[in-house]
């Protein structure tokens, strides 16, 4: 079994995803999977420091990413006074032996709390604050360390290729820790060349030179940290990240009109819909074949107001329509998702959540909007909340969320967040037809007439005239109203009405699957089971491999809460909740549809993700009788 942890890092901006790119794709074109994420601050000022951290493996999925790597690449002195915690005992670290005399103040974009912070730590240790400290500092805790004058190496590098401008040899940076990663991993430099092609994209010359500086710089490690042999993978793989599936997967659920306006992290997504306008189908009828590719249309609208509002007219025109925002964005949404609700129109709003309040931080992960998600908007209406726990899921989850929104004619909410929107992976591919895309069928009139698009149906679901397809006269209304659609404030009508719309949460809670709204994994006995949601998933399946008789509870419809199906599975047993917010929301959630309370809450709010090792550390110390756990770890 292959499994190895890398890291990446340096200045923002200046190559550090170009050089995480190169070496993902490397691997994934020798045969491996890949699993990481993106870590990088909101001030996007020269200097700032950004990096990749993820795991190769010869499985999937590989095991959840810790708080220690077993290679890391530093491109800059800056990153290795941010990871001198991060390498594990008996890693490889690669740096600059160039800046060993740089000193904390050096680097003007450090953070000046990191400052104090280190200061005072290299003060206790007796080591001096400059690179070459920190360096031997590691050296001491069992990390071997591979220190190259990068300058120097590119210099001779480049009068061998022909190229000697100083500026141009800086931008070889990137390829020449990548290269050298590589070698670290046993890699066939051909590999290397590969992810150098992928990632440079089509500048033909660039990518000739930096071939070549791949293939000389490689020549000079002769250590292993591990040996990549080239492998067939045994399934079809797909490289993607988290914004991506979940662009792909509304697209492939029938999504046709999308809106939005940027903000991070959520933009990549509608823009990963723009740039790939059209979606390959198959041509399983007479009308497709027609069409060899399809799309959807991407508007930009200049607020969030006009996004979550053009969506609602999509929907009223028919189409499958769906928005994409974070917390701030979604402040302003608000008004119109309850019109949604009273009007009944189905749209997906894809909620990828960030740390919080208000800016907060732009860049970083959060489990926080949790109960703004269930309880936004005034008045009360049915909606769907559906919370996806990776990738794989997050495709398939779009899917049916976009499904349930046409279905049942209700605003719903795709809760996922930044973590997953920067998580990047060599995959198995899914399969887009798992999930069966259901178009409920509209009534047709070849008469104009006014029909009762609000009629009251034992289920709640309304009937569906479609503009353009039944020459059917209907009304769509904010304000309360009759089943005809005009307004009405008749006390008997309201209830009526009212009664009519909630019913949805009924026919919703029958219909949709067990699966999709918990998922247990461990043993049936198991005494303890940790709860939680979303990207926690992954870290805590890893953890449950050292737990031998925990189980997992994943929550995934949140609303409406599976309240049942969720006691059926906790009562009579310790729980312990995981999740990325200060309150323990979830936990706070089942107790108040369940009546059952946590035993213990482990919550980390620090903007980082919460990784294998920060659940191992949150179930020893709640073994030992803690009851709140705040996990601290800055990886």
């Amino acid at each position: 079994m292959v499994e190895v942890s890398f890291l990446v890092g340096g200045p923002q901006g200046k190559g550090v995803e170009t050089a995480s790119i190169m070496l993902i794709y490397a691997v994934g074109s020798a045969g491996y999977y890949v699993y990481g994420r993106r870590e990088f601050w909101s001030n996007i000022a020269g200097g700032r420091h950004s990096y990749f951290v993820g795991k190769v493996a010869d499985r999937w999925p590989p095991g959840g990413i810790g708080n220690r790597v077993r290679l890391a690449l530093f491109m800059d002195g800056h990153a290795v006074f941010e990871h001198i915690f991060h390498v594990e005992r008996g890693g490889v670290a690669v740096y600059n032996t160039e800046e060993d005399g740089k000193t904390l103040e050096s680097f003007t974009m450090i953070s000046r709390t990191a400052v104090e912070r280190l200061s005072e730590f290299f003060k206790r240790q007796g080591v001096e604050p400059t690179v070459k400290g920190a360096v031997e500092y590691m050296k001491s805790q069992g990390v071997k360390v591979v220190g190259l004058p990068f300058n120097k190496v590119l210099l001779d590098v480049g009068r061998k290729i022909g190229v000697t401008s100083p500026v141009m040899l800086s931008r070889f940076v990137n390829t020449l820790v990548v290269a050298v990663g590589a070698s670290l991993l046993g890699l066939p430099v051909e590999y290397v060349e590969r992810g150098v092609a992928f990632a440079l994209g089509r500048k033909k010359e660039v990518i000739e030179q930096n071939k070549m500086v791949a293939a000389e710089v490689g020549k000079l490690v002769t250590e292993r940290v591990e040996t990549l042999t080239p492998r067939t993978p045994e399934t079809k793989r797909i490289y993607w990240n988290g914004n991506e599936a979940v662009s792909v997967g509304k697209i492939v659920g029938g999504v046709r009109f999308i809106s939005f306006y940027p903000i991070t992290p959520s933009t990549d997504d509608p823009m990963f819909a723009e740039r790939k306008l059209a979606y390959p189908v198959l041509p399983a009828t007479e009308e497709l074949k027609a069409m060899e590719r399809v799309g959807a249309v991407v508007l930009q609208t200049e607020d969030e107001l006009a996004a979550i509002a053009a969506a609602a007219g999509a929907a009223m025109a028919g189409a499958r329509s769906a928005t994409a925002t974070s917390g701030p964005g979604m402040s302003l949404m608000a008004e119109t998702i309850s019109m949604l609700g009273m009007a009944e129109l189905g749209v997906v709003l894809t909620l990828w959540s960030r740390a919080g309040p208000s800016t907060g931080l732009a860049t970083r992960t959060g489990q926080h909007d949790l109960f703004y998600s269930l309880f936004i908007g005034h008045g009360e209406f049915p909606k769907i909340v559906l919370a996806s726990g990776d990738i794989e899921e997050a495709f398939y989850d779009a899917i049916k969320a976009a499904n349930w929104a046409d279905k049942y004619q209700v605003p719903v909410i795709h809760l996922v967040d930044k973590d997953l929107s920067n998580t990047f992976a060599v995959m198995p591919a899914p399969d887009p037809y798992s999930v069966k895309v259901e178009r409920p069928q509209p009534v047709v009139f070849q008469e104009e007439k006014n029909v009762n698009r609000y009629e009251i149906t034992k289920d709640g679901l309304p009937v569906r005239y479609l503009p353009g397809i039944s020459k059917a006269v209907y009304h769509v209304v904010s304000l309360e109203h009759d089943p005809e659609g005009d307004p009405d404030e008749d006390a008997e009508m309201v209830k009526k009405m009212y009664d009519k719309r909630m019913r949805k949460i009924e026919t919703m809670m029958r219909e949709i699957p067990d699966e999709d709204k918990v998922r247990y994994y461990g043993p049936a006995n198991a005494d303890t089971v940790i709860v939680s949601w979303g990207t926690t998933k992954p870290q805590i399946l890893s953890a449950l491999g050292r737990l031998p008789g925990v189980g997992y509870l994943q929550l995934r419809l949140l609303y409406p809460f599976p309240a049942d199906l969720v006691r059926r599975h906790l009562e009579g047993r310790r729980t312990l909740f995981v999740e990325g917010n200060y309150t323990a929301q979830s936990s706070l959630l089942v107790r108040m549809y369940t009546g059952i309370s946590a035993d213990g809450v482990a919550v980390k709010y620090n903007g980082r993700p919460i990784t294998a090792d920060d659940v191992l550390e949150a179930y020893e110390r709640f073994a030992k009788g803690e009851k709140r756990i705040e996990l601290e770890w800055d990886l």
